[in-house]
């Protein structure tokens, strides 16, 4: 019986422990479907009329964060022509994420640059918050992945050819966005503004140069836009301008020269880091003939590029600049640590072909341009340094040097720059009715290829420069005079009141 006794007592303590663990499982799992669950509406009306949209092909209904101000998600898919101007050309399907808000007062079409955040990340809606605009007016959000960019392409479309890359023109873009407009327009809210950042401010303008009678307002953040494929001011405010109006002249200055120290590091342990570079490369695919130590020197250069555009911190350069480097352990761990801050700066893979972002080379070649690659500052640094020889980008190898990297023989034939579209944009900038709310950042390099205030001059147009801000300005992080006069400006051209304090807001 005592063993009997003993034996059952193990087992009530043996289930009781087991209960003690499954049942905060179990109510964690109910949780979490419950959280899930909230995440769909289920709304079958909603999705019937989506799919009698014109051009609608495919809707789906896709889970939302419950904590965002939206209440419903679809993943909505046009099939759109290839050419606005003759149809008959064939088609591709675009892809439009369309988040709901219960209570919208406008909706905010995103002109994307670039692919959806899915292409990116597959926690990309918990990491992105929505964009300021919706939370200043309650707004709905419709995301338009760019034609050509993630699975909104042809099938059959290669980043190795040319097949169908004529068809991606700024007039084509602004014709898919009139389309998802037009449509959707029928069932969201009647007020819509567009914006975009980066690239997507550039294809912003876009939409309002060809359609400016579509939106309420146009909001470009950034919006650069070279003047042809060797611009030279871009590379020139990097290396003499960059951080002045956040950190003043003395203080820029001694900031720049640091990350330019950082360079010549770089450069100095070059042939030591290659190995592991090389390793690097086997993760993408490169254009043939081009050279490790081309791209290690192009990971080089922009790396500067990248420490201004996103106001990384000082002191992460100076602490590797300030190691010893003495001994033979010493020098390894200093080449070591050089190595890892120079591949968080800049990676290899933004200029493989391979590339998620690929087609933006494509437009910048056909009619967007691209900055020129400017090494004279490294190479100039560098021979101070006696180790001139280091770098392997010659100063004849610096024309059409963005098309030789990424493009193949055949691709630097097809793809030619035609400057007229930036000519009409800017001219259009002086006469255009459509309302604009222009935001850059002070210390961003992509500035100085922005279309500038001083090439237009028109009342419909708000052009605020954010001095303490890189690429990420906003209207909410500008300075609180330039905060609530833009505020106040968007409230008077949609006539809403404005939300000026939202937990969404990038501070």
């Amino acid at each position: 019986m005592d063993n009997k006794k003993r034996k059952n007592k193990k087992k009530v303590i043996l289930i009781i422990v087991l209960a003690l663990i499954m049942i905060p499982i179990i109510i964690a799992g109910v949780l979490a479907i419950k959280v899930y669950n909230m995440g769909f509406a289920h709304n079958k009306e909603r999705i019937a009329e989506f799919k009698a949209l014109d051009g609608v092909i495919e809707v789906k209904e896709m889970w939302t964060m419950p904590m965002y101000p939206f209440t419903e998600k679809y993943m909505i898919t046009f099939e759109q022509p290839l050419d606005w101007a003759d149809p008959s050309k064939g088609t591709f399907p675009q892809r439009v994420e369309v988040f709901i808000n219960s209570n919208p007062r406008i909706t905010v079409m995103e002109t994307e640059g670039y692919c959806l955040n899915d292409q990116r990340s597959k926690f990309a809606d918990i990491i992105n918050p929505p964009q300021e605009t919706v939370a200043m007016f309650d707004g709905n959000y419709v995301d338009v992945e760019q034609r050509f960019f993630g699975e909104s392409r042809p099938k059959d479309l290669s980043n190795e050819g040319t097949k169908y890359w004529e068809y991606l023109t700024s007039e084509n873009s602004a014709g898919d966005y009139h389309k998802i407009y037009t449509e959707l327009s029928k069932v969201l809210s009647d007020k819509w503004i567009a914006e975009g950042t980066s690239r997507g401010g550039l294809m912003c303008n876009v939409y309002g140069y060809y359609y400016p009678d579509d939106m309420y307002v146009y909001v470009p953040y950034v919006a650069p836009c070279s003047d042809g494929m060797d611009d030279d001011r871009f590379y020139s405010f990097v290396n003499t301008e960059a951080g002045e109006t956040a950190l003043g002249e003395e203080e820029a200055k001694r900031q720049r020269k640091l990350v330019l120290d950082f360079q010549v590091e770089a450069m100095r342990y070059k042939s030591d880091l290659l190995p592991k570079f090389k390793k690097e490369l086997k993760k993408q695919s490169y254009v043939d003939g081009v050279s490790e130590c081309v791209l290690y020197d192009m990971v080089v250069l922009d790396a500067g590029v990248q420490f201004w555009q996103y106001a990384h911190d000082i002191n992460q350069i100076t602490q590797v600049l300030d190691m010893p480097a003495n001994t033979k352990k010493e020098i390894k761990a200093k080449q070591k640590a050089v190595y890892k801050l120079l591949l968080s700066l800049q990676k290899p893979e933004d200029w493989a072909t391979d590339f998620i972002a690929f087609p933006y080379y494509v437009g910048t070649a056909k009619e967007y341009g691209q900055y020129h690659y400017d090494f004279s500052y490294l190479r100039e640094a560098l021979e101070d340094e006696g180790i001139g020889d280091t770098l392997s980008v010659t100063e004849e190898m610096e024309n059409d040097f963005l098309k030789n990297l990424v493009f193949n023989e055949e691709q630097r034939k097809v793809f030619v720059y035609d400057p007229s579209f930036r000519q009409a944009l800017i001219e259009s900038m002086s006469t255009t009715h459509a309302k604009h709310m222009m935001i850059v950042g002070g210390t961003d390099p992509w500035r100085s290829v922005a279309i500038q205030p001083e090439d237009y001059e028109n009342e419909n147009i708000k052009y605020y420069i954010n001095p303490n801000y890189p690429h990420t300005s906003k209207m909410n992080n500008l300075p609180d005079d330039m905060r609530k006069e833009s505020f106040e400006t968007m409230g008077e051209w949609l006539d809403e009141e404005v939300i000026t304090e939202s937990k969404f807001f990038i501070k």
